[in-house]
């Protein structure tokens, strides 16, 4: 039997004290004792000091009510508080069992001398309550009359002694199917049976395990008790799915599963060894992103379980927990998986009952059946698949709790019953609902096994399964597209997949702008496929996902749900509706497409694809051999850049021939630079550099070690590594994500394409940005520079003006950029950075010249002009003299003045400086 205190869920902590407090003191009467000193009350534990009223005996007693089993570290507490402050006995009561390294103790306590091992009395649940019943505080459970009315002993699980605010009440779990479903309440104090409504309404707003169960079933009367049919049907318990077919969104069929050898040998071996007790781990994690295959992997599992090596030694169940309304649905499933694997001639064909969900394991019935697959050298392994949901929705944090319970006893048995689950790490799980800590702070119980995107062979063999299911082969160039576009992201694959097998079927033969990486293009397709009504019921379920049924089909209608069944956009899990794959219910209720990053490595440089792009037209696909006539280049560099211009959505492809994508209205290296910076956008090594160095200085082996880190899979030689970061970087500076300064990059985002080919060329025949900023010209004439060219001033006039040194400066910071010849102004890094003035400050904090002066003012003082100049000639060995040492470093100090100020007031300063008029800015 158990205790439970229970309160209302936004009650304080003391209001659940006060009742245990109570509870404690009733106890101590009823043993002829008053409490005479109240030690310390934290909480739900008390330490009370009480002296017997005929003997005057002190004891110390400590009370704990906690759920948690008592641990032996607060049996040696008591004991050496005892011992320390020479209390005559010392006493622990409480409202849960004890773990097996307490009672060890208390075992090993008992068998001292008569003398030592009479000063504690360690009251467990049971003796509180055989205590409070010998002294007339409660009365016994009333079973007969429970059994009376359920009709049946076997409808009756455990009980319990809630104690509330209401009253004290004996509360039984009342089941079907063997699996507590609903609670009879009976008076502790009479025994009588309790069916008012509302007694029954406030204690279902207790904040307890009993209340989460059907409290109604005790306002029946006798004439209308569960009838035998409705007792012996199991609460329904979904099993996790697998498509019909390859192209099912479903989880995948275990034939057309592909890959995580790996991880099938490590979770079969984890049950090998739970089998063998080789190991004390009963308790396995599948986690990873959306769309990895976790629950294929599951199925895939279960499937080979089944087969001729293991179908005698594991026996799998998997379950969706996306059909849970209750917690009633953790205990179906334990003992729906028991059940079957009894069908399937593992342990013996007893009938099993689950009489308590706080211990699943406890019931007598359920120990022998798992003893006797133990003796067979068998393993049960249940699995929970979609386990997220639990922990991102708030109204089903009692299955959760459930959940939790079955887990740590399942832990604590060690037994050859083995508990898995399955959950997404990138699920919008709210970090701050309770049960997300609650379970991560539950990780040293279980073994994680974590998916990572598919490797270049399992792709390549998961293209191998699409070609063998629609018996057409995919021409190389398409395999390449679609190995590089899916990223490795197993959904995405399959969707490409999809895409490319219903543009043949249309016949668009091999147009390889079907198979774009444009995930958001990919889902309005399906979209558009909808009717009104339809496109609102898939809303609708999407937000509620796991949506009811019920509820959905009266909000919209029984065809239009039978419809996006039908269309497989909705998958139906029991009563419960979910969108079929998680990402696209995640870009229904947000619009927002998941950030896949980008991992090409284009073969060729710019110059190279311009040269090739400038032969091609919009309308008219150019073959291969008609390119090459026209470029001087062989065929097989044409089809290599053409391959490049493909993967950065310039060309379209159709066999040998390409042409301008459709997307591209006019080509020009601007427009062309424009679209790979969209792609270099989200490109793995770009995303690595800015998260990590973002406005600092690199050099080259950083960037080496970054693409390192970016393409964890993949394998080459540092010679290999070296020339694909050097060409990276260079489509980098024209994309206008690396900004060169000597032989090192400053990780800046431009905001548009910074350069042309002509202006790289530029660069490397010598014109490289100068390592060292120090213009003999002030911020503030930098700024009227800007502003006149604003107003319509041109390069050309500014320059004769006497604004050639703030041009430099301008053209510097990429706020002005050479387009076709002229220079224009740069308004995406205006918009970046919020305005000119913005640019300005923001561009030169990142100067590693600024950088280096404010460190070094950080450490000491530098005075003069002079000092500035000798400190950065020093550090940069540009042996100045010391003339050009006095004017770089005046401009050095009143820059750096700037900035500094900047910094330490959070806000942009004034800019510094004299117009040509020679009235200094204020």
């Amino acid at each position: 039997m158990k205790i439970e205190v229970a309160c209302e869920k936004n009650e304080p902590n003391k209001a659940k004290g006060d009742l245990f407090e109570k509870l404690s003191r009733d106890l101590l009467e009823a043993q002829g004792y008053d409490v005479i000193e109240e030690i310390r009350v934290t909480g739900v534990e008390l330490d009370l000091l009480c002296k017997h009223k005929v003997s005057q005996k002190e004891v110390y007693v400590e009370c704990k009510a906690q759920k948690e089993k008592i641990n032996a570290p607060i049996l040696t507490k008591l004991i050496g508080t005892v011992i320390t402050h020479d209390y005559q006995e010392g006493w622990l009561v409480s409202t849960s069992e004890y773990g097996k390294d307490a009672q060890g103790l208390v075992d090993k306590w008992s068998r001292k001398s008569v003398e030592e091992s009479s000063k504690y009395s360690f009251y467990t649940p049971s003796k509180v309550i055989e205590a409070l019943r010998d002294a007339s505080v409660i009365t016994a459970p009333p079973i007969d009359r429970a059994v009376d009315f359920m009709g049946d002993k076997d409808l009756l699980g455990s009980w319990t002694l809630l104690i509330s605010k209401y009253g004290r009440y004996w509360a039984v779990y009342t089941l079907k199917a063997g699996t507590p479903d609903g609670v009879l309440l009976y008076s502790a104090q009479t025994g009588k049976h309790i069916q008012a409504i509302d007694t029954i309404s406030n204690i279902s707003k207790l904040e307890s395990t009993i209340a989460d169960y059907d409290l109604t079933v005790g306002q029946v009367t006798e004439d209308s008790a569960p009838s035998t049919d409705t007792a012996n049907k199991l609460p329904n318990v979904v099993e996790v799915q697998t498509g019909d077919s390859w192209d099912d969104y479903r989880p995948a069929r275990p034939k057309d599963f592909v890959g995580r050898d790996d991880l099938q040998k490590e979770i079969l071996t984890f049950l090998g060894n739970a089998k063998d007790k080789t190991s004390t781990s009963r308790i396995f994690a599948i986690t990873g992103n959306s769309g990895l295959g976790k629950s294929s992997l599951i199925a895939k599992v279960r499937d080979r379980s089944r087969n001729q090596h293991y179908r005698k030694k594991y026996f799998v169940y998997a379950v969706d927990i996306r059909g849970a309304k209750s917690p009633s649905y953790i205990s179906a499933s334990l003992l729906k998986a028991l059940r079957e694997a009894q069908k399937a001639g593992f342990g013996s064909d007893i009938p099993l009952q689950l009489n308590d969900p706080n211990s699943p394991l406890a019931s007598d019935s359920i120990q022998s059946y798992l003893d006797s697959v133990a003796k067979e050298q068998k393993v049960v392994c249940l699995v929970c698949d979609q386990f997220e949901e639990l922990y991102s929705k708030p109204e089903l944090f009692n299955v959760f709790t459930a959940a939790q319970d079955l887990m740590i006893d399942v832990a604590a048995f060690k037994g050859n019953l083995v508990l898995g689950f399955a959950w997404k790490t990138d699920s919008t799980t709210h970090q701050d609902h309770p049960a997300y800590h609650m379970w991560h702070n539950l990780a040293d119980l279980r073994r994680e096994y974590r998916l990572d995107l598919f490797d270049s062979g399992e792709i390549s063999k998961s293209i191998t399964t699409f070609e063998k299911e629609f018996d057409h082969k995919v021409v190389p160039e398409i395999r390449h597209q679609i190995s590089y576009s899916c990223q490795g992201f197993p959904w995405l694959l399959k969707k490409l997949c999809i895409n490319l097998r219903e543009s043949y079927k249309k016949g668009n033969g091999t147009d390889l702008s079907l198979v774009d990486l444009d995930v958001g293009r990919l889902f309005d397709t399906d979209i558009e496929l909808l009717t009104a009504s339809e496109r609102t019921c898939l809303d609708l379920i999407a937000n509620k996902a796991p949506a009811d049924w019920s509820e959905i089909i009266e909000l919209s209608s029984v065809a239009d749900v039978s419809n996006l069944v039908n269309k497989r956009m909705v998958i139906r899990s029991g009563d419960r509706l979910n969108i079929y794959w998680d990402i696209f219910k995640d870009y229904l209720v947000t619009g927002k497409v998941p950030v896949i990053p980008y991992n090409f490595i284009p073969t060729s440089d710019f110059v190279a694809l311009m040269n090739v792009a400038k032969v091609l037209n919009n309308t008219d696909l150019t073959s291969a051999q008609d390119i090459s006539s026209e470029t001087g280049l062989n065929e097989r560099t044409v089809l290599n850049v053409g391959a490049d211009l493909v993967m950065l959505g310039i060309a379209e492809r159709k066999g040998s021939s390409f042409k301008i994508h459709h997307s591209i209205q006019q080509l020009t290296e601007f427009s062309a630079l424009d679209v790979i910076r969209q792609k270099f956008a989200k490109h793995s090594l770009k995303l690595s550099l800015f998260k990590n160095y973002s406005g600092k200085i690199i050099d080259h082996s950083k960037v080496v070690d970054a693409l390192k880190d970016s393409l964890p899979k993949a394998s080459h030689s540092e010679k290999t590594w070296n020339i694909y970061a050097r060409r990276l970087v260079k489509y980098f500076q024209l994309t206008g994500f690396l900004v060169k300064t000597g032989a090192k990059y400053v990780v800046q985002d431009t905001g548009v394409p910074t350069s042309s080919s002509s202006a790289l060329a530029r660069r490397r025949k010598g014109k490289q940005k100068s390592v060292v900023f120090a213009p003999p010209v002030s911020p503030f004439i930098v700024q009227k520079a800007f502003s006149l060219l604003e107003q319509g001033d041109t390069y050309t006039s500014l320059e004769e003006s006497g604004y050639r040194n703030a041009l430099t400066v301008l053209k510097r910071f990429e706020m002005i950029i050479e387009v076709d010849g002229e220079f224009v102004i740069n308004h995406a890094l205006l918009q970046k950075h919020g305005g000119s003035t913005e640019s300005i400050w923001t561009s030169t904090k990142n100067e590693q010249s600024m950088i280096k002066c404010i460190e070094k003012l950080s450490e000491e003082k530098l005075s003069s002009g002079t000092d500035y100049g000798k400190f950065i000639s020093d550090e940069f060995n540009l042996d100045w003299s010391e003339g050009t040492m006095l004017r770089g470093g005046n401009s050095l100090k009143q820059w750096s003045a700037w900035i500094k100020e900047g910094i330490e007031q959070s806000k942009i300063p004034p800019l510094p400086g004299r117009s040509k008029g020679g009235t200094a800015n204020t």
